[in-house]
């Protein structure tokens, strides 16, 4: 079993979550709903940079996670500058005994001005795409 866990304040992870669920085939669950994880085989975590940091709830649900939660995480996201949520999840699960993909999947995502109209519908068909290869076994 999978699992699609993401957080999102102006609703671009959410698109993307949405898309990252389909490929795998499960529903993708706001942190907030996500309180209760069972043992999953792949942990997909949706997160963005805000002030160059990931949510603090997410961080808050990242650190409770014990090892037998997940086999593996990958992570997704967008953002505006072009960094990744990557590092700071890898080092918060790493030290809680998840290992996490070194395949991540991220696009622009708009914030005011920049990046207008992003996730778009492609941005959205290759997350959904990243994400039945990781279940197929592909990455």
């Amino acid at each position: 079993m999978n699992a699609v866990i993401y957080a999102s304040r102006g609703g671009n992870t959410r698109k993307l979550a949405d898309a990252v669920a389909g490929g795998a085939g499960v529903k993708a669950q706001a942190i907030a709903d996500a309180v209760d994880l069972a043992q999953v085989d792949i942990l997909f975590i949706g997160a963005s940079l805000y002030a160059g940091r990931i949510n603090k709830g997410l961080r808050q649900f990242l650190q409770a996670l014990k090892e037998k939660q997940a086999a593996k995480a990958v992570v997704f996201g967008t953002s505006a500058s072009g960094k990744s949520a990557l590092a700071e999840i890898k080092s918060i699960l790493e030290s809680r005994g998840i290992p996490v993909s070194p395949e991540a999947f991220h696009c622009k995502g708009s914030f005011l001005c920049v990046n207008s109209g992003h996730p778009n519908t492609d941005d959205l068909a290759r997350a959904g795409e990243f994400a039945k290869r990781v279940c197929d076994g592909g990455l």
